[in-house]
């Protein structure tokens, strides 16, 4: 199972953002915090990816 690129651009962001700190608290809590969802790519080999569940339900709305 992959990563998509949203989910390590936000991975990095939060490192850049949070981490340097004393044991890391902000920047474990901000990591735990990120939700993921499973998505099966249609038009490959179905392969499934981790996705933003953020990014994943606006996509969803949008479609409607």
């Amino acid at each position: 199972m992959k990563l998509h690129k949203s989910v390590v651009d936000k991975l990095l962001y939060i490192v850049d953002t949070y981490s340097g700190y004393e044991r890391e608290v902000r920047l474990r809590k901000h990591i735990e915090a990120i939700d993921l969802t499973p998505y099966e790519r249609k038009e490959s080999s179905g392969e499934v990816i981790l996705v933003l569940t953020e990014d994943y339900l606006k996509q969803l709305e949008g479609k409607r």
